[in-house]
């Protein structure tokens, strides 16, 4: 089987563990409010995906959503990374509704990157590779109107991870 067959396969069973998994969530909502006289759905429902193409040209899905809140609370938000190699940075634009920019916490490794954000309800937490090496230094966050935008500048791909140690 090609290598491109293979990714595309792990994906769509990717994809078919979201939606049985999904499917089960609302069957048991709707049963458990059948039993108690609940109501099923006092606020809407929200789930989704975004699929794109990650470091190396493989499939990447993303999925979001209520079902998708762990049990501290906290949910993934949806976000995309963009490298741009002319002016050698790397943007990452990240979806946070309903909370302040004073709500976010940003913490950047040469290769890794955390976030956290939550405001009452709306709690959001991730941690990522990065698809490029980063200067962690050289990071700037603008937040408007629930997104999030973090610029650093890109390392040179010969250097990662090395330092010039000098003897004395």
């Amino acid at each position: 089987m090609s290598e491109e067959r293979k990714n595309l396969r792990d994906m769509l069973d990717e994809l078919d563990r979201f939606f049985e998994e999904f499917e089960r969530a609302i069957e048991q909502t709707v049963r458990s409010s059948v039993n108690t006289g609940a109501k099923a759905f006092s606020k809407p429902v929200v789930a989704g995906m975004a699929m794109g193409l990650g470091p190396e040209g493989k499939p990447r899905i993303q999925f979001f959503g209520d079902n998708l809140v762990g049990p501290d609370g906290y949910r993934a938000p949806i976000y995309e990374q963009v490298v741009d190699e002319k002016e050698g940075s790397l943007r990452l634009i990240v979806e946070l509704p309903g909370v302040e920019k004073e709500d976010v916490q940003i913490s950047a490794l040469e290769d890794r990157l955390s976030l956290e954000a939550a405001r009452g309800e709306r709690k959001y937490r991730m941690e990522l590779t990065l698809q490029s090496a980063i200067d962690p230094e050289s990071g700037t966050a603008s937040y408007a109107n629930g997104i999030l935008e973090v610029v650093f500048k890109t390392r040179d791909k010969t250097n990662k991870g090395y330092r010039r140690v000098t003897v004395v």
